[in-house]
């Protein structure tokens, strides 16, 4: 209507301050739950992708009194239609640099080859074994559309790299060593970086864009080490600047910010470098060497506003995801058995990589033993 036209569309902003709501509801009420958080969340944002699908919200009359809810659809039709690339922009930074910078940075250098064998070779050995599972699949005759071996590494990529932003939580929870927990998030955050870099060379190939004619190997260090060179300068340069900054928490905390942001725009932006390996490096550089040079009052608070980001993030973005797909995506009987299917396959694939490399790991740092392999292999969940 010619009212609406008027202003403008706020759509987007009610959606997240009903999302954050809803998170502080879920996460209220569903505390003692088996369920995980982020599983509640997405299941919220099916439902709601469901309502705004099949247009159940709209304007209801009760008693002569009208009730239009058609703003609700508006805010679910804006998350389902929502840019990915705003997502990642936006979420990335804030989730990648909070778990980089809470990670106790002694532990992580003793773990730190074990972490970079799950999370190189051990993930090109999954992206592998996955396009084989898939392209088999493929083969026995499930109809997977027109699946060759470039999509097939290309979905390995995506389906490979673990996020067990749960299972750490757990871990800390019931106490289990810390060399436990650091691998496995150590293995998350650099495997990222791995997957995503394996992914863009993958896509290339497909998309034909002959990118300026390196060889794949040649990118992949490229992506990767210049992504990590670029998170240490831009690390150097905010420690020399909150060095000189004293017990002013607005000012470090916004530099710090600023900073993150900073790092993957220019890492993704204008060198086309690894972006989540800038912000790991990026937020390896701050916990090491600058926590002793932020200010002794800021810590506390510093780390406080990170967790709160990455809760609101986590909390957006599972609900987003779960709006899109119930909203966008058309399914049959036949997708879920293919589903499941998988689902068992990247477990399989998940303990070939681990019983693969176990006698190098147990060489290195801390050693893994096999319980500590066992949960390694659990905890591999697939997050944001």
């Amino acid at each position: 209507s010619k009212h609406e036209e008027d202003h403008t569309d706020t759509s987007p902003l009610f959606f997240i301050i009903i999302a954050v709501i809803i998170g502080a509801l879920t996460r209220f009420f569903f505390q003692k739950s088996p369920l995980p958080f982020t599983v509640v969340l997405l299941l919220i944002g099916l439902l709601l992708g469901v309502l705004g699908r099949f247009d159940y919200l709209s304007v209801f009359e009760i008693n002569g009194v009208a009730f239009d809810f058609s703003f609700m659809d508006r805010s679910i039709d804006w998350a389902a239609n929502i840019d990915p690339h705003l997502l990642l922009y936006v979420f990335l930074p804030i989730l990648i640099f909070e778990a980089a910078f809470a990670m106790d940075v002694h532990v992580f250098k003793k773990t730190f080859v074990n972490s970079t064998i799950m999370a190189v070779p051990g993930i090109i050995v999954a992206i592998i074994l996955t396009a084989l599972f898939v392209v088999g699949i493929y083969y026995f005759g499930f109809a997977l559309g027109k699946w060759n071996w470039t999509i097939a590494l290309l979905f390995g990529s995506v389906v490979s790299a673990t996020d067990p932003v749960a299972v750490v939580s757990i871990l800390k929870e019931l106490g289990a060593s810390k060399k436990l927990g650091t691998l496995i998030e150590g293995e998350s955050l650099l495997n990222d970086g791995t997957a995503i870099v394996i992914f863009m060379v993958t896509f290339v190939g497909l998309s034909g864009a002959e990118d300026n004619g390196n060889s794949p190997i040649f990118e992949f260090f490229r992506v990767a080490f210049g992504g990590v060179a670029i998170g240490c300068i831009i690390g150097w340069a905010i420690i020399k600047w909150v060095k000189k900054v004293f017990n002013d928490m607005l000012v470090e905390i916004s530099a710090i910010i600023a900073a993150a942001y900073l790092t993957f725009f220019i890492a993704e932006h204008f060198f086309h470098v690894s972006g989540v390996l800038a912000l790991v490096a990026f937020g390896l550089v701050m916990a090491s060497y600058g926590k002793t040079k932020i200010s002794p009052e800021v810590q506390y608070f510093l780390h406080e506003f990170w967790e709160l980001a990455a809760f609101i993030a986590n909390t957006l973005i599972f609900l987003i995801v779960g709006v899109v797909i119930a909203e966008r995506t058309v399914f049959r009987l036949n997708d879920f058995l293919l589903l499941f299917a998988i689902y068992i396959g990247i477990f399989i694939v998940r303990a070939i990589v681990i019983a693969l490399f176990f006698p190098a790991m147990k060489k290195f740092g801390y050693g893994i033993t096999k319980k500590d392999a066992c949960v390694v292999w659990y905890g591999a969940l697939r997050g944001a």
